[in-house]
């Protein structure tokens, strides 16, 4: 069973190493009755939106894992209410904080082995990240080695705060199940899993066949969905584990492989995820092998790969109307700023993919991205947002704005292989316009930070609601709603990484609640929760 900490069902069994602190709050109730919780109750439903600061705020969970009622006003009333009629209410500490779940929108599962490492190198090149890394990594996984690996990865998620993901596996099928068993072993985190897919340039030994990659998919997609089913969860509830349709990216797929791939989509109504535009790199090889297509994107498209649910990771190398084309679609963004930061050398524009429309949530990328925390990610967001808002003094020598000497074009090209087309490789550099580093000398700093500007508490949402909508749990997920699933974490706003002082100056609950954002870790988790208490 799970372990019980302080007052709440904790899913990672162990893993957030905290049960020590049982004795903190009041005993877990019993499995399948009604209860409550009392104090800091936070989200941040919408960029800038945080709801929970300014008083104490009670939610009512039913036995099924099912959030009855949200009391924003009289909760304390409320609450006497309710232990009036026997129901048990668990009263969070003063520098507690309840929040939704991490919503983690793009992970490889199998990378972990070597998470932390390899990010110095280019992402395509002969000794690059895929082919001294990735590929090895993935292919050394099966049945019997696959297991370990993906257990430590759970536990990972799990003690970061992460309580729903977008996985990837490998191509190996029987790895790829093995990653399905552990979860349900483990309660979670709730998993869409792709058995990843490619029939071209990648190693021997690693590379699928055509017919092998489609067969394999297929076998997993309706294995995965009965592993779900047998779960018996309540209606309406999202799955603990469903299958994600998973071409690694256009390089490594033949126009054969994604057509077949679209149909099964289409067939068995699957999610589908893959990458796009995320380096130089990349976009000069693809371009090369479907030249027949305008961008990257409209590739995906006509293969039936970008559909209503869908995701798409980084993006950040996008053509005037991609974005718009990935809306049309329904086809979601996944924002992974740490590894954007080492190959692609770029940040999204989060806020004005969000005005336009385009659903994008957030993502780890391990082990693109060196840590499982989604607070990390978090932070990151922030910090790339403030890249977008970089302006240097005229007559700086470093000056880099349009018509300096020596400036950078206000539309960068990425280099083209010599020998490759170039008429579309050299137009996937160009920026949206309107989108992305604006290097006008005349934009003002107001202009930029309404532009671009994302706070540590719109990272907030960016990892819990935005990620939510960008899967398609956005009425199940991601916020304190009635009618959502109990999916959270109770944070502890405490040393040795947050400090609290007597008659310190930054105790509010809005201050703490920063506090966490900027410097917690998995220290700071009392609990993590799944779906209620079952």
């Amino acid at each position: 069973g799970a372990s019980t900490m302080s007052g709440l069902t904790c899913r990672c069994r162990g893993a957030c190493g905290r049960a020590g602190l049982a004795t903190q709050m009041a005993l877990s109730p019993p499995a399948g009755t009604t209860y409550a919780v009392l104090g800091h109750i936070v989200d941040a439903p919408q960029l800038d939106v945080v709801r929970g600061l300014d008083e104490p705020s009670l939610v009512v969970v039913s036995g099924s894992g099912e959030i009855e009622s949200v009391h924003r006003a009289g909760a304390a009333d409320a609450a006497a209410s309710l232990e009036a009629s026997g129901v048990t209410v668990i009263r969070l500490g003063q520098r507690d904080f309840l929040v939704p779940g991490f919503i983690d929108c793009h992970v490889h599962a199998s990378q972990w082995a070597y998470m932390g490492t390899g990010i110095d190198r280019p992402l395509m090149a002969d000794d690059g990240f895929l082919a001294k890394y990735a590929f090895p990594a993935e292919s050394a996984l099966n049945a019997q080695t696959a297991g370990e690996v993906y257990r430590a990865a759970i536990d990972d998620m799990l003690r970061n705060g992460t309580t729903t993901a977008l996985v990837w596996g490998s191509a190996r099928l029987d790895a790829s199940e093995e990653y399905v068993k552990a979860v349900v072993e483990r309660g979670g985190p709730r998993s869409l899993i792709g058995k990843v897919s490619m029939d071209r340039h990648c190693p021997e030994g690693y590379v699928e066949t055509t017919a092998q990659s489609l067969a394999d998919t297929e076998a997993f997609v309706l294995r995965t969905k009965a592993a779900n089913d047998a779960l018996g969860l309540p209606a309406g509830s999202p799955p603990l584990v469903a299958p994600a349709i998973t071409p690694r990216f256009l390089p490594t797929c033949t126009a054969e492989l994604l057509r077949g791939l679209g149909a099964l989509a289409e067939k068995h109504d699957c999610f589908v995820q893959s990458h796009l535009s995320e380096s130089c790199d990349e976009l000069a090889f693809s371009s090369s092998l479907f030249p027949g297509f305008r961008s990257d994107a409209a590739a995906f498209a006509a293969f039936g790969l970008l559909r209503r649910p869908s995701l798409m990771a980084h993006c950040v190398h996008l053509q005037p109307g991609e974005a718009e084309l990935l809306l049309q679609h329904g086809c979601a963004m996944a924002h992974c700023p740490t590894s954007n930061f080492f190959f692609a050398k770029e940040a999204l524009p989060v806020r004005q993919m969000l005005q336009l429309g385009v659903k994008v949530g957030l993502g780890t990328d391990v082990a693109g991205g060196y840590s499982p925390a989604m607070l990390v990610s978090l932070r990151h967001a922030v910090l790339a947002s403030k890249t977008l808002q970089f302006r240097r003094a005229k007559g700086c020598v470093f000056q880099c704005g349009v018509g300096a000497a020596g400036a950078l074009s206000p539309q960068r090209e990425c280099p083209v292989p010599s020998g490759q087309p170039s008429k579309r490789a050299r137009a996937t550099a160009a920026r949206t316009e309107g989108f992305g580093v604006d290097f006008d000398a005349a934009a003002d700093e107001a202009t930029l930070r309404d532009r671009h500007n994302l706070s540590h508490t719109d990272g907030l949402h960016l990892a819990t609601q935005a990620g939510a909508d960008a899967l398609g749990f956005g009425g199940s997920l991601g916020s304190f709603d009635a009618g959502k699933r109990f999916d959270a974490v109770v944070w502890a706003a405490e040393g040795p990484n947050v400090r609290c002082y007597r008659g310190g100056v930054a105790e509010e609950p809005s201050d703490l609640l920063h506090k966490l954002l900027t410097n917690g870790d998995d220290r700071n988790i009392k609990a993590v929760y799944i779906g209620g208490r079952r």
